[in-house]
């Protein structure tokens, strides 16, 4: 496996507004508690630190047993960028494993190997059928001025700053090595997705049940 050679934060961008999920994406239950358990009991061992960006008005479900930072955005309805751009701007380690608060099915050892392919570039982005991931991406503090002035621009679109970096995009098949069917990559933006996921969440916990 790829591992990291040094220290990075991990950070969970928490502020989706769920528009078409019907509420507030972090807070939405699944499978019996919010995604944004999920995906901090996905991640929190895998850093040093560990982020939870969100909105200035938001109010986030704090975990029974782990502990984050919440970096609230600096910019108002500016997407996931300005959660980025947050995040980087507090967390104590260069880089920055980023992921989005709705991707449960996360592969931890997935992960790791998107932070530890940031070695000697400015961001590590994994492409899915030719479309880039920033959701589920390594980036480091260097990326700032690019991410800043392109919000200063009013331009929100996060998968646009790759090409002003020294970045490495990640291939379906270096992807599958960790993960064979990808299912990192399977996000909550619907009802029915919720659905969906939230089978596959309870079969998992029903075989780990099995086997205690």
């Amino acid at each position: 496996m790829n591992d990291p050679s040094e220290p990075f934060s991990m950070a969970i961008l928490a502020g989706g507004f769920g528009t078409r999920l019907g509420g507030d994406k972090a807070s939405t239950e699944i499978a019996g508690k919010p995604l944004l358990h999920w995906m901090a009991e996905i991640v929190a061992t895998l850093g040093n630190e560990l982020l939870v960006s969100r909105r200035v008005d938001q109010s986030l479900p704090s975990h029974p047993s782990i502990e984050w930072r919440e970096v609230p955005d600096r910019r108002a309805d500016a997407g996931p960028l300005a959660g980025i751009e947050a995040l980087l701007l507090a967390a104590r380690n260069d880089l920055v494993l980023a992921v989005a608060t709705d991707l449960p099915l996360a592969r931890p050892e997935l992960l790791r190997f998107i932070v530890g392919a940031c070695e000697g570039v400015d961001a590590a982005m994994p492409l899915l059928n030719g479309v880039a991931q920033p959701l589920m991406a390594a980036y480091r503090r260097s990326v700032l001025p690019v991410i800043q002035e392109q919000l200063d621009e009013g331009d929100g679109r996060i998968r646009y700053i790759m090409p002003k970096l020294n970045g490495r995009h990640l291939a379906e098949a270096e992807l599958s090595t960790y993960d064979p069917a990808l299912e990192s990559f399977t996000n909550v933006n619907r009802p029915e997705d919720l659905a969906r996921v939230a089978k596959i969440l309870e079969g998992r916990r029903r075989s780990a049940e099995r086997e205690d």
